[in-house]
């Protein structure tokens, strides 16, 4: 499961590279309330998270080689919970960037 997802998070990060979404939607991009507050916030944090999103998918890939090296067969809930802890950290550091960059009124600094 973790090849299989890591590939995904790659392919979707190269197409969000290739092709962000350009206005504030509520569909698809990295949707939180600070990278929506405007359009600077939003396209600050849709080039940033296609960047987290590829990093994320390489370093899963890693772990799941890793994974299979050591431990033959990991339940899919260990997988998922590897997926989910992930995630957030990449979530965690999108946001952190974005906070790093723009005030709270969404205003770079």
């Amino acid at each position: 499961m973790l090849y299989v997802v890591s590939i995904i998070f790659i392919i979707v990060g190269l197409i969000f590279k290739a092709f962000p979404p350009q206005k504030i939607n509520s569909v698809y991009g990295h949707r939180t309330n600070f990278s929506m507050k405007n359009q600077d916030t939003w396209d600050e944090a849709q080039r940033y998270s296609a960047i987290s999103l590829i990093t994320f998918g390489f370093t899963l890939l890693i772990i799941a080689f890793i994974l299979n090296a050591l431990i033959k067969n990991t339940s899919e809930i260990f997988q998922g919970t590897i997926l989910l802890i992930g995630a957030l950290i990449m979530l965690f550091f999108d946001e952190m960037h974005l906070r790093k960059v723009f005030n709270n009124d969404g205003t770079r600094k």
